[in-house]
Protein backbone atom coordinates (compact mmCIF):
# COMPACT_ATOMS: atom_id res chain seq x y z
CA UNK A 1 0.00 0.00 0.00
CA UNK A 2 2.78 2.36 0.93
CA UNK A 3 4.62 1.51 -2.27
CA UNK A 4 1.51 2.28 -4.33
CA UNK A 5 1.09 5.68 -2.64
CA UNK A 6 4.76 6.43 -3.24
CA UNK A 7 4.47 5.48 -6.90
CA UNK A 8 1.41 7.71 -7.34
CA UNK A 9 3.22 10.59 -5.62
CA UNK A 10 6.30 10.11 -7.78
CA UNK A 11 4.20 10.08 -10.94
CA UNK A 12 2.30 13.20 -9.88
CA UNK A 13 5.52 14.96 -8.97
CA UNK A 14 7.05 14.03 -12.33
CA UNK A 15 4.04 15.39 -14.20
CA UNK A 16 4.17 18.60 -12.16
CA UNK A 17 7.87 19.04 -12.92
CA UNK A 18 7.25 18.55 -16.64
CA UNK A 19 4.49 21.17 -16.56
CA UNK A 20 6.75 23.63 -14.73
CA UNK A 21 9.54 22.94 -17.21
CA UNK A 22 7.25 23.67 -20.16
CA UNK A 23 6.05 26.90 -18.52
CA UNK A 24 9.59 28.07 -17.79
CA UNK A 25 10.80 27.15 -21.27
CA UNK A 26 7.90 29.02 -22.87
CA UNK A 27 8.65 32.09 -20.73
CA UNK A 28 12.35 31.95 -21.62
CA UNK A 29 11.69 31.69 -25.36
CA UNK A 30 9.24 34.59 -25.16
CA UNK A 31 11.91 36.68 -23.46
CA UNK A 32 14.65 36.11 -26.04
CA UNK A 33 12.76 35.56 -29.30
CA UNK A 34 11.80 38.54 -31.53
CA UNK A 35 8.12 39.39 -31.28
CA UNK A 36 5.66 38.53 -34.02
CA UNK A 37 3.35 41.52 -33.55
CA UNK A 38 2.66 43.94 -36.39
CA UNK A 39 5.53 46.37 -36.02
CA UNK A 40 4.15 49.21 -38.19
CA UNK A 41 1.38 50.24 -35.80
CA UNK A 42 3.60 52.33 -33.51
CA UNK A 43 5.39 54.13 -36.30
CA UNK A 44 4.20 57.50 -37.63
CA UNK A 45 3.74 57.85 -41.34
CA UNK A 46 3.88 60.95 -43.52
CA UNK A 47 1.13 63.32 -42.46
CA UNK A 48 0.53 61.72 -39.06
CA UNK A 49 1.34 63.71 -35.95
CA UNK A 50 4.46 62.67 -34.11
CA UNK A 51 3.52 60.88 -30.86
CA UNK A 52 3.67 63.28 -27.92
CA UNK A 53 4.05 60.80 -25.06
CA UNK A 54 7.82 61.12 -24.96
CA UNK A 55 9.98 63.68 -23.21
CA UNK A 56 11.42 65.39 -26.28
CA UNK A 57 13.83 68.15 -25.32
CA UNK A 58 16.99 70.09 -26.09
CA UNK A 59 19.82 67.61 -25.59
CA UNK A 60 23.13 68.49 -23.93
CA UNK A 61 26.38 68.39 -25.86
CA UNK A 62 28.74 65.40 -25.89
CA UNK A 63 31.77 64.13 -27.78
CA UNK A 64 32.54 60.58 -28.87
CA UNK A 65 35.46 58.94 -30.61
CA UNK A 66 34.22 56.15 -32.82
CA UNK A 67 36.07 52.88 -33.37
CA UNK A 68 37.51 54.24 -36.63
CA UNK A 69 39.42 56.82 -34.57
CA UNK A 70 37.31 59.82 -35.61
CA UNK A 71 36.21 62.28 -32.90
CA UNK A 72 32.68 63.59 -33.33
CA UNK A 73 31.10 66.43 -31.36
CA UNK A 74 27.30 66.62 -31.28
CA UNK A 75 26.86 70.41 -31.31
CA UNK A 76 29.49 70.93 -34.01
CA UNK A 77 27.72 68.38 -36.19
CA UNK A 78 24.29 69.90 -35.58
CA UNK A 79 25.58 73.43 -36.16
CA UNK A 80 26.78 72.32 -39.59
CA UNK A 81 23.12 71.71 -40.46
CA UNK A 82 23.09 67.94 -40.02
CA UNK A 83 20.62 65.70 -38.22
CA UNK A 84 22.09 63.03 -35.91
CA UNK A 85 20.48 59.61 -35.54
CA UNK A 86 21.46 57.86 -32.30
CA UNK A 87 21.34 54.07 -31.91
CA UNK A 88 21.78 53.05 -28.25
CA UNK A 89 22.92 49.42 -28.33
CA UNK A 90 25.28 46.83 -26.93
CA UNK A 91 26.89 43.99 -28.85
CA UNK A 92 25.23 41.00 -27.14
CA UNK A 93 21.74 42.53 -27.20
CA UNK A 94 19.44 40.17 -29.15
CA UNK A 95 17.05 42.93 -30.19
CA UNK A 96 19.93 45.15 -31.33
CA UNK A 97 21.16 42.36 -33.58
CA UNK A 98 17.67 41.57 -34.84
CA UNK A 99 16.89 45.13 -35.97
CA UNK A 100 20.40 46.02 -37.20
CA UNK A 101 19.56 45.20 -40.86
CA UNK A 102 16.67 47.70 -40.75
CA UNK A 103 18.89 50.45 -39.33
CA UNK A 104 21.65 49.66 -41.82
CA UNK A 105 19.23 49.95 -44.75
CA UNK A 106 17.92 53.28 -43.47
CA UNK A 107 21.53 54.43 -43.10
CA UNK A 108 22.29 53.52 -46.70
CA UNK A 109 19.05 55.05 -47.97
CA UNK A 110 19.86 58.39 -46.33
CA UNK A 111 23.33 58.71 -47.83
CA UNK A 112 25.47 56.56 -45.52
CA UNK A 113 26.59 59.61 -43.54
CA UNK A 114 27.52 61.64 -46.61
CA UNK A 115 24.30 63.65 -46.69
CA UNK A 116 22.42 65.67 -44.08
CA UNK A 117 21.92 62.78 -41.64
CA UNK A 118 24.61 61.08 -39.57
CA UNK A 119 24.10 57.77 -37.74
CA UNK A 120 26.01 57.17 -34.50
CA UNK A 121 25.88 53.89 -32.58
CA UNK A 122 26.60 54.32 -28.87
CA UNK A 123 27.30 51.53 -26.37
CA UNK A 124 27.83 52.05 -22.64
CA UNK A 125 28.57 48.39 -21.96
CA UNK A 126 31.92 47.90 -20.23
CA UNK A 127 32.30 44.60 -22.12
CA UNK A 128 32.22 46.46 -25.46
CA UNK A 129 35.78 47.64 -26.17
CA UNK A 130 36.45 48.95 -29.64
CA UNK A 131 37.68 45.57 -30.89
CA UNK A 132 34.44 43.84 -29.81
CA UNK A 133 32.31 46.56 -31.44
CA UNK A 134 34.24 46.27 -34.69
CA UNK A 135 33.66 42.50 -34.69
CA UNK A 136 29.96 43.08 -33.96
CA UNK A 137 29.73 45.47 -36.91
CA UNK A 138 31.49 42.98 -39.17
CA UNK A 139 29.27 40.07 -38.08
CA UNK A 140 26.02 41.97 -38.57
CA UNK A 141 27.03 44.04 -41.64
CA UNK A 142 26.81 47.37 -39.79
CA UNK A 143 28.68 50.25 -41.45
CA UNK A 144 27.66 53.38 -39.52
CA UNK A 145 30.18 54.77 -36.98
CA UNK A 146 29.93 53.38 -33.45
CA UNK A 147 31.52 54.29 -30.12
CA UNK A 148 31.86 52.33 -26.89
CA UNK A 149 33.18 53.15 -23.42
CA UNK A 150 36.70 53.65 -24.81
CA UNK A 151 35.36 56.44 -27.01
CA UNK A 152 33.12 58.21 -24.51
CA UNK A 153 30.06 56.04 -25.07
CA UNK A 154 29.22 55.81 -21.36
CA UNK A 155 29.03 59.58 -20.91
CA UNK A 156 27.15 60.06 -24.19
CA UNK A 157 24.63 57.37 -23.25
CA UNK A 158 24.02 59.03 -19.87
CA UNK A 159 23.42 62.42 -21.53
CA UNK A 160 21.01 61.03 -24.12
CA UNK A 161 18.79 59.14 -21.64
CA UNK A 162 18.90 61.82 -18.88
CA UNK A 163 15.35 62.50 -17.67
CA UNK A 164 13.84 60.06 -20.16
CA UNK A 165 11.67 56.98 -19.72
CA UNK A 166 14.40 54.66 -20.95
CA UNK A 167 12.92 51.25 -21.85
CA UNK A 168 16.12 49.42 -22.75
CA UNK A 169 18.20 48.53 -25.79
CA UNK A 170 18.02 49.31 -28.61
CA UNK A 171 16.62 52.81 -28.34
CA UNK A 172 16.64 55.12 -31.37
CA UNK A 173 16.72 58.92 -31.13
CA UNK A 174 16.67 61.67 -33.75
CA UNK A 175 18.38 64.99 -32.94
CA UNK A 176 17.60 67.98 -35.17
CA UNK A 177 20.05 70.77 -36.07
CA UNK A 178 18.30 73.03 -33.53
CA UNK A 179 19.42 70.49 -30.84
CA UNK A 180 15.88 69.25 -30.23
CA UNK A 181 15.84 65.49 -29.60
CA UNK A 182 13.04 63.04 -30.33
CA UNK A 183 13.73 60.30 -27.79
CA UNK A 184 12.70 56.70 -28.54
CA UNK A 185 11.43 58.00 -31.86
CA UNK A 186 10.35 54.69 -33.36
CA UNK A 187 10.25 51.19 -31.91
CA UNK A 188 10.16 48.62 -33.31
CA UNK A 189 11.84 50.30 -36.31
CA UNK A 190 10.71 50.07 -39.92
CA UNK A 191 12.23 51.43 -43.10
CA UNK A 192 9.81 54.38 -43.20
CA UNK A 193 8.96 55.24 -39.60
CA UNK A 194 11.81 57.73 -39.07
CA UNK A 195 10.97 59.69 -42.22
CA UNK A 196 8.65 62.24 -40.55
CA UNK A 197 11.30 63.03 -37.94
CA UNK A 198 13.96 63.55 -40.63
CA UNK A 199 11.56 65.85 -42.51
CA UNK A 200 10.88 67.92 -39.39
CA UNK A 201 14.61 68.22 -38.69
CA UNK A 202 15.22 69.41 -42.26
CA UNK A 203 12.82 72.32 -41.70
CA UNK A 204 14.70 73.52 -38.61
CA UNK A 205 17.98 74.23 -40.39
CA UNK A 206 18.80 77.92 -40.00
CA UNK A 207 15.36 78.75 -38.64
CA UNK A 208 16.73 81.25 -36.15
CA UNK A 209 18.76 83.02 -38.84
CA UNK A 210 16.19 83.07 -41.63
CA UNK A 211 15.20 86.67 -40.94
CA UNK A 212 17.39 89.65 -40.00
CA UNK A 213 17.25 90.59 -36.35
CA UNK A 214 16.61 94.08 -34.98
CA UNK A 215 19.21 95.76 -32.83
CA UNK A 216 19.70 94.36 -29.34
CA UNK A 217 17.36 96.10 -26.92
CA UNK A 218 14.60 96.84 -29.45
CA UNK A 219 12.86 93.51 -28.69
CA UNK A 220 13.48 91.29 -25.67
CA UNK A 221 11.66 88.41 -23.97
CA UNK A 222 11.80 86.98 -20.47
CA UNK A 223 11.88 84.54 -18.87
CA UNK A 224 13.17 81.81 -21.15
CA UNK A 225 12.39 79.02 -20.31
CA UNK A 226 8.93 80.16 -19.20
CA UNK A 227 5.95 78.50 -17.55
CA UNK A 228 2.87 80.74 -17.23
CA UNK A 229 3.66 83.90 -19.22
CA UNK A 230 6.31 85.48 -21.42
CA UNK A 231 7.04 89.17 -20.99
CA UNK A 232 7.76 90.78 -24.37
CA UNK A 233 9.38 94.23 -24.44
CA UNK A 234 9.25 96.11 -27.76
CA UNK A 235 10.56 99.52 -28.74
CA UNK A 236 8.76 101.08 -31.74
CA UNK A 237 10.07 103.95 -33.83
CA UNK A 238 6.91 104.25 -35.90
CA UNK A 239 3.26 103.60 -35.05
CA UNK A 240 1.62 100.55 -36.56
CA UNK A 241 0.31 97.02 -36.14
CA UNK A 242 2.56 94.29 -34.73
CA UNK A 243 1.73 90.57 -34.66
CA UNK A 244 3.15 88.13 -32.13
CA UNK A 245 3.07 84.49 -33.26
CA UNK A 246 4.17 81.31 -31.47
CA UNK A 247 4.69 78.08 -33.48
CA UNK A 248 5.80 74.61 -32.44
CA UNK A 249 8.52 72.55 -34.12
CA UNK A 250 5.98 71.11 -36.54
CA UNK A 251 5.22 74.62 -37.75
CA UNK A 252 1.76 74.63 -36.16
CA UNK A 253 0.63 77.99 -34.80
CA UNK A 254 -0.30 77.77 -31.12
CA UNK A 255 -0.66 81.49 -30.34
CA UNK A 256 -1.27 84.65 -32.36
CA UNK A 257 -2.22 88.16 -31.34
CA UNK A 258 -2.15 91.61 -32.96
CA UNK A 259 -1.25 94.88 -31.26
CA UNK A 260 -1.33 98.50 -32.46
CA UNK A 261 1.69 100.28 -30.98
CA UNK A 262 2.67 103.92 -30.85
CA UNK A 263 6.34 105.03 -30.74
CA UNK A 264 8.09 104.14 -27.50
CA UNK A 265 8.57 101.12 -25.23
CA UNK A 266 5.76 98.61 -24.74
CA UNK A 267 5.46 95.67 -22.33
CA UNK A 268 3.30 92.85 -23.65
CA UNK A 269 2.32 89.68 -21.79
CA UNK A 270 1.99 86.45 -23.75
CA UNK A 271 -0.15 83.90 -21.83
CA UNK A 272 1.06 80.29 -21.93
CA UNK A 273 -1.56 78.60 -19.77
CA UNK A 274 -3.10 76.48 -22.54
CA UNK A 275 0.13 75.73 -24.41
CA UNK A 276 1.83 72.35 -23.71
CA UNK A 277 5.41 72.26 -22.55
CA UNK A 278 8.05 72.01 -25.26
CA UNK A 279 10.20 74.05 -27.64
CA UNK A 280 8.64 76.80 -29.76
CA UNK A 281 9.60 79.75 -31.94
CA UNK A 282 8.26 83.22 -31.17
CA UNK A 283 8.05 85.63 -34.08
CA UNK A 284 7.27 89.34 -34.07
CA UNK A 285 6.04 90.70 -37.39
CA UNK A 286 4.82 93.80 -39.11
CA UNK A 287 2.73 93.43 -42.26
CA UNK A 288 5.11 91.93 -44.84
CA UNK A 289 8.14 92.06 -42.51
CA UNK A 290 9.58 89.66 -39.94
CA UNK A 291 11.20 91.69 -37.15
CA UNK A 292 12.28 89.05 -34.67
CA UNK A 293 12.56 85.27 -34.25
CA UNK A 294 13.51 83.62 -30.97
CA UNK A 295 13.49 80.04 -29.75
CA UNK A 296 11.62 79.69 -26.44
CA UNK A 297 11.08 76.77 -24.11
CA UNK A 298 7.88 76.27 -22.16
CA UNK A 299 8.06 74.20 -18.99
CA UNK A 300 4.94 72.52 -17.59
Amino acid sequence: MVSLIWINFACSFGILMRILTIILLTWFIARIAPGQEAIDDRCPYKGEQIPSNRLNKIVDDFTITTTDGVTRNLYNTLDSGKTVFIDLFYTTCTWCQYYSPVIEEIYQNTGAGQGDIEFWGISNNLFDPDSVIDQYKLTHNITNPCAGPQGGGTTAHTIVIAGQNFQGWPTYCVICPNRYMYFDACYPPTLTCFGPYFEICATTVGLDETYPQVQTGDIAISPNPAAENIALKIFCNNPGQVSVVLVNLLGTQVFSSKYFLIPGYHDLTIPLGNIPGGTYFMMVERPGQRLYTQKVMILK
